[in-house]
């Protein structure tokens, strides 16, 4: 089971505190999504749009780290306990080394390879300690992936089935697939590519045991009961 942003129960998404929370749920999966500023700097965040869940206005590719001093998340999910846009590296700090993170990588458009250069750079660095997966919606960034990072595991996130039919040129290592889109014949015909199946956002316990009886590899949830199971 993996934790879609954290927990999300009493802290917004993406910040430090969801992901210690799920990690107290008994998680030792993560996933998160970070973006690029403009300095290069890696944050936790779901979009590059400030208006979307912070009191910031504006895009996060033109901010500078010094910018989101004073902004913070959880404007319309928790305005009781809203939460400072944490750096990745940040994060990292506080995660014990055996969690599991899946990075989900957020682009500007279809040829923004700019966050995936500097994660790979991470990576390759030993920066990011824990086992780690990263993963896009994005084809062209998981075949840069392929290409100048070949040790790394790469998922891609698929929310239309028709882009599923991609992954015969990008080869990813695994699918992350949208539960909705889920049917013994789909996952029948991506088992057949030796693809590793994760599907999200999965949150009742029926539909996890459906996964576990299909061996689907992994589950995101954002139930934060599924913890321990």
């Amino acid at each position: 089971m993996m934790a879609h942003r954290g927990s999300m129960v009493m802290a917004p998404g993406n910040t430090i505190e969801a992901f210690m929370d799920a990690i107290d749920y008994g998680f030792k999966y993560i996933e998160m999504d970070v973006c690029q500023l403009k300095d290069g700097t890696v944050v936790c965040s779901h979009n590059f749009d400030l208006e979307r869940e912070t009191n910031g206005n504006g895009w996060l590719y033109d901010k500078n780290i010094s910018d989101l001093k004073q902004i913070r998340t959880g404007d319309r999910s928790h305005p009781e306990n809203m939460q400072p846009i944490p750096r990745l590296t940040d994060v990292l700090e506080k995660l014990p080394d055996h969690i599991f993170i899946n990075i989900e990588i957020k682009c500007k458009s279809l040829i923004d390879f700019t966050i995936a250069k500097t994660i790979g750079k991470m990576s390759r660095s030993g920066t990011i300690p824990h086992p780690h997966i990263i993963s896009c919606f994005n084809p062209f960034v998981v075949v840069y992936m392929r290409i100048f990072h070949p040790e790394l595991y790469v998922g891609y996130i698929v929310d239309d089935y028709r882009f599923g039919i991609l992954t015969n040129w990008i080869h990813p290592d695994f699918l992350h697939i949208d539960a909705s889109l889920a049917d013994d014949e789909m996952i029948k015909e991506w088992k057949k590519h030796k693809l590793g199946i994760t599907m999200w956002t999965v949150n009742s316990k029926p539909a996890v045991n459906w996964c576990v009886e299909r061996d689907v590899l992994c589950v995101i949830t954002d139930n934060h009961k599924m913890g321990n199971l």
